[in-house]
């Protein structure tokens, strides 16, 4: 298994117990990826009891404790395949490595979910947004190219989050992974993700990689404020071109 993949693992899977399983979903993404080390005592401010902070053990994400994922959604589809009601839609994700020491389960929780789609959601932690997205390729040959992006969220008070980025590309790994997230409101809220995904690592301060020629990453929204202060640390950027995703409810 290659470095790359570990973040995946590290970061979305969950022991659970056995379970039956019902297929409610089917996804196709893009999605940006940006994993920090923030203030622990603040971090955990977001967790629900008993739950704690279990930082990305290994890979490219390694020590990080906040990720932020940035997608845009290009089709959503229930379980016969028809478009859902708003097929087409953008998300910004914050989601927190966490573990249970009760039950000794552990995965991904997500605290918020800045959408443009309907709110609350599933997780009944999403809230209404404005989010815009601009992307560029450019590339020449047998070249991976260059890429850049451009995200702003604007909440509903009109305070914005915006990322700017500019990067080299190189061949992603292909991958299928498991996620098993659960909500920050109501952990006993979770959902199963099948996925199969492109992961293009741009950056990762725990194994040395660096191909982005410029970043700008600004965060004024106002219940973000201490978890992204400014000080928080950037471990990895993640690019990943295509993501597709089956979504399974616990039966």
């Amino acid at each position: 298994m290659t470095k790359p993949l570990l973040l995946l693992i590290a970061m979305l899977t969950a022991a659970a117990p056995a379970w039956g399983e019902k297929h409610v979903q089917s996804t196709l993404d893009s999605q940006l990826v940006l994993a920090f080390r923030a203030n622990p005592a603040e971090v955990q401010r977001w967790l629900p009891v008993p739950w704690v902070i279990d930082p990305v053990a290994s890979g490219p994400s390694k020590n990080a404790n906040v990720i932020l994922t940035f997608l845009e959604r290009s089709l959503d589809q229930d379980a016969e395949g028809k478009p859902a009601e708003i097929a087409t839609y953008r998300n910004v994700v914050v989601g927190i490595p966490a573990r249970n020491p009760q039950t000794d389960e552990s995965g991904p929780v997500l605290v918020r979910i800045f959408t443009t789609a309907s709110a609350p959601g599933f997780y009944k932690t999403g809230v209404r947004a404005a989010i815009e997205r601009e992307i560029a390729a450019k590339g020449a040959g047998n070249d991976p190219g260059v890429a850049s992006e451009s995200w702003e969220l604007k909440d509903a008070k009109g305070a914005t989050l915006t990322l700017q980025i500019r990067y080299d590309r190189s061949v992603p790994v292909r991958a299928k992974t498991e996620a098993r997230p659960r909500s920050g409101l109501d952990p006993a809220l979770w959902r199963i993700y099948r996925i199969e995904q492109s992961v293009d690592v741009v950056k990762s301060v725990p194994e040395g990689v660096d191909r982005m020629r410029n970043l700008r990453f600004r965060n004024n929204v106002a219940e973000l404020d201490k978890l992204l202060d400014g000080k928080e640390q950037l471990i990895s950027v993640i690019s990943i071109p295509w993501y597709a995703r089956q979504t399974f409810l616990p039966d």
